[in-house]
């Protein structure tokens, strides 16, 4: 057998396992990235600073926690840690009822209940959009 055989008959062990590992630490690593801010949007808020409250619950509820789309839409409606805006309350808090929080149907009302028609339409149409982007289903009969 030549040197040449030698190295190829050496080869490297499967590397798989190994690669199918890091992929699961990654996805652990994502997931955990999100309960984080969530948590750390949690902790700003009890020590008062809405400002970086309302900017871990957003980047939470864009990663799709959807504990933070209620807490969103209460930062929104009432204009902490960022300027009121009843358009983007009335879709965190549409997206927090129709995912089991009750209490978020309620504040989108409220919040639909200071804009004009036109309004509630866009809203709806922004809602539909946020919607797809965190891959979450339309109601069905709710």
């Amino acid at each position: 057998m030549n040197h040449f055989n030698r190295i190829q008959t050496n080869k490297m062990p499967n590397q798989q396992p190994a690669y199918a590992a890091i992929g699961i630490l990654c996805l652990l690593l994502a997931s955990f990235s999100a309960m984080a801010g969530f948590d750390e949007a949690e902790a700003a808020y009890r020590k008062g600073d809405r400002e970086t409250a309302f900017i871990e619950y957003r980047t939470a509820a864009l990663e799709g926690d959807i504990r933070a789309f209620g807490k969103l839409g209460g930062m929104y409606i009432y204009g902490l840690g960022t300027k009121k805006d009843y358009t983007m309350a009335y879709v965190w808090f549409g997206l927090a009822y129709e995912t089991g929080d009750e209490a978020g149907g309620r504040f989108q009302g409220a919040a639909a209940s200071t804009m004009s028609m036109e309004q509630i339409q866009r809203s709806n149409e922004l809602l539909n959009e946020q919607r797809k982007k965190l891959g979450l289903k339309p109601p069905t009969g709710r």
